[in-house]
């Protein structure tokens, strides 16, 4: 084995370890030898993906491919990278490219599909979908097959199809990271947010330094929270709207039954708040410790506090041009206003899921395609076209 063959050995092994910045070093001197050497100039190129350099990527792909203009490594590294810079023609050119030049790699179809997944319009949605099933026809006992396979029934509303295919990657291969992410946002999407803190908090436990994985667990770790200020809010507008509605027949106890009313609520959601925090994973736990900083925290603290005081004031009953009058109308009107925020919310969620998968669902028929109905049938039409 000569002096290169070592270095680029050394690199690919530092590289599975996720130490990039000795595997640079490792290939740099490789280069500065021999500028044209193919293999290294890819490793180059990723470890400039780990790095979380686009720009740098594009750089070295470009210097392979002007060695070995069909190079579908080379292409594939740079449309992702491309993809990341949002420069989505040119990625899709990248992508096409690496199939026409690796018809029969499974790697080379992925590619294509997830950068289909970042193009516009539904068509280019189904595109993704025949370039799946095409992975899956290629590759059916790989991992990362299927959880192209999820991404695609991700991006198209198709959750249950889009957890089937995480099951089946992680059967596969349960140390894979991506499936474990992926099988989260489906978790999260679907509101189970128990399940997909822990998912969040197993994929960063294999890949800390993940970037896309560190955000979507902090969105998760934060939902935890909104989801307990939804159950405070509605209790509250629920208190305050039946004392209004009772205070004529209630009489002198109208208020100490409000106040008392008032002051069992806080302490249940108090109790909630713990049983609900104690249940969470460490990670979560430490994730919204270390946001606690952040505007979506902090705008959660002041909308507990407003309604705290609406249910409280509210109870009470303060003259209206008092001090504490108008605090409690400022408390009812901040907690009715986020509360309708947070439904509206919810439901345009779900709606555009619903109208995704239509369209989606449509597109497919019109263009000839099929819809996949689980991972049954599926297994069935794999064996067929085989």
């Amino acid at each position: 084995m000569d002096t290169r063959d070592g270095r680029v050995m050394r690199a690919r092994m530092l590289l599975e370890v996720g130490r990039w910045p000795d595997a640079f070093h490792e290939l740099s001197r490789v280069l500065r030898e021999r500028p044209d050497d193919v293999e290294a100039g890819c490793l180059l190129a990723r470890c400039y993906d780990l790095a979380g350099d686009p720009p740098g990527t594009v750089a070295a792909t470009g210097r392979v491919l002007a060695v070995a203009p069909g190079h579908e490594w080379a292409l594939r590294q740079r449309a992702m990278a491309l993809v990341a810079m949002r420069r989505r023609r040119e990625a899709l050119l990248c992508a096409r490219a690496a199939v026409a030049a690796a018809p029969h790699e499974w790697r080379t179809h992925a590619t294509l599909a997830e950068v289909l997944l970042h193009q516009p319009g539904v068509r280019a949605l189904v595109f993704a979908r025949n370039a799946a099933d095409t992975v899956l026809r290629l590759a059916p006992d790989e991992a990362d097959a299927h959880v192209v396979d999820a991404q695609v029934c991700l991006r198209a509303g198709e959750l249950t199809l889009a957890r089937r295919a995480c099951v089946r990657a992680l059967e596969l291969d349960p140390q894979n990271q991506a499936a474990l992410h992926d099988l989260a946002v489906v978790d999260l999407r679907r509101e189970r947010l128990g399940r997909a803190g822990r998912g969040f908090s197993a994929a960063l436990a294999l890949a800390p330094g993940d970037r896309t994985t560190g955000t979507a667990h902090g969105q998760g770790a934060r939902a935890v929270l909104w989801r307990l200020y939804d159950v405070l809010a509605a209790a509250t507008v629920g208190h305050l709207v039946v004392f209004a509605l009772v205070a004529g027949t209630l009489g002198p106890w109208r208020r100490p039954l409000a106040l008392g009313a008032a002051v069992l609520l806080l302490a249940a959601f108090a109790l909630l708040f713990r049983w609900v925090w104690r249940a969470q994973p460490l990670a979560v736990r430490l994730k919204v410790r270390a946001d606690r900083r952040q505007p979506a925290v902090l705008l959660w603290a002041a909308a507990v506090v407003a309604a705290a005081v609406a249910s409280v004031l509210g109870g009470y009953r303060p003259a209206e041009d008092s001090v504490a009058g108008n605090l409690a109308i400022l408390g009812v009107m901040i907690t009715v206003v986020t509360l309708t925020v947070r439904l509206y919310g919810l439901v345009t969620g779900w709606v555009s899921t619903v109208v995704v998968r239509l369209l989606y669902r449509t597109a497919l028929l019109l263009h000839g395609g099929r819809r996949r109905t689980g991972r049954r049938g599926d297994a069935a039409g794999a064996g067929a076209r085989g």
